[in-house]
């Protein structure tokens, strides 16, 4: 996920907060764009679990008055000068759409450049159709349609032209990892019971930074970053372990937390990353089976054995040895 930046709000104009980042630019292309330091907007939607067609969204009608009024598009605009994409789009969305930005996680981040200047759309998943309402100043409406009626609208032409690959991602991806044989460099301890809390701790610094790069043969749209969920398979003794490390560090986190305020980013969640058990080795092979057919969407398995990848394959998935995994983690 992008780093926790500040969004601050610099000055206020008729009641209105104003972003430092607003402001006409000019492209390489010479198009005029809004947004001194680019914009970000939220696709917010829900899944469904096969069909992307049948999937929601959350699509706003511009306020007239607005460039290119009456249109549809997504909740967006100008990103502050220390706003990453993930806050920018969250804040906008709330306050176009009232969306709750700490009841969405987001999924993956398209980016649409113009030479020198760059439109992030966040996708964000919600758990289902939130209650929402356009803040009658620069959005008209704001609704939830399901994704196959979005191409009978008038569009917005910018949302227009990356909706085909948007629409495609909305089928979220999860990374189901055979944690009982994974070893290197950032997982090496004096302690081997310390295999499994390494491991988890790693794919958590992961959620927050996302996945630039997939193997080879997972056949998802061409975003930028995905922000998958993770299962991590463990055998008893490490998964222990790996579940008591986590929850030290989730109260570790809770006790450190800003108080939230005005001036504040909005809360950007992260995806999860969901400890498994199995007895053993044997069993691990049938419960990353199990995950690989029963887990919706794209599923991509990590596993340095080759039974285990073969059925994952024979259940739907896409498949990967550990050295893709092992070259994203962070030494030491």
């Amino acid at each position: 996920m992008p780093s926790a930046g500040c969004g601050r709000v610099c000055r206020v104009s008729n009641g209105r907060p104003v972003q430092s980042g607003n402001g006409w630019v000019t492209c390489e292309q010479g198009h005029q764009h809004w947004g001194l330091f680019g914009a970000a907007g939220l696709l917010a939607y829900v899944a469904h679990p096969t069909d992307q067609a049948l999937s929601v969204v959350l699509m706003q009608r511009r306020a007239e008055w607005s460039h290119q009024g009456g249109t549809w598009a997504l909740p967006g605009g100008a990103m502050d000068s220390e706003e990453t994409p993930a806050e920018a789009a969250l804040r906008e969305a709330d306050e176009e759409c009232m969306l709750d930005p700490t009841l969405v996680v987001p999924r993956g981040m398209y980016c649409d450049q113009h030479g020198g200047w760059t439109y992030h759309t966040v996708l964000a998943q919600a758990a289902e159709p939130l209650r929402v309402q356009a803040d009658a100043y620069e959005s008209d409406e704001a609704v939830w349609l399901p994704a196959a009626q979005v191409d009978q609208l008038n569009l917005h032409p910018g949302f227009a032209a990356s909706w085909p690959v948007l629409r495609e991602a909305l089928l979220p991806l999860t990374v189901i990892v055979d944690g009982t044989g994974i070893t290197g460099p950032a997982l090496t301890s004096d302690q081997p019971a310390d295999a499994g809390p390494r491991l988890r701790a790693q794919l958590t610094e992961l959620t927050r930074s996302g996945l630039g790069v997939l193997p080879a043969g997972v056949a998802v749209p061409p975003l930028s970053r995905w922000y998958p969920d993770y299962f991590l398979v463990l055998e008893e003794t490490a998964a222990a372990a790996a579940a008591s490390s986590a929850a030290a560090e989730q109260a570790r986190e809770t006790n450190a937390a800003p108080r939230s305020g005005w001036n504040q980013p909005p809360a950007v969640r992260t995806a999860a990353v969901r400890i498994v058990t199995a007895a053993d080795g044997g069993a691990a092979s049938d419960v990353l089976t199990d995950l690989a057919a029963s887990t919706p969407g794209h599923r991509l398995v990590v596993s340095g054995r080759r039974p285990v990848r073969d059925r994952a394959a024979a259940a739907g998935a896409t498949v990967t040895g550990p050295d893709w995994l092992l070259g994203l983690l962070q030494p030491g």
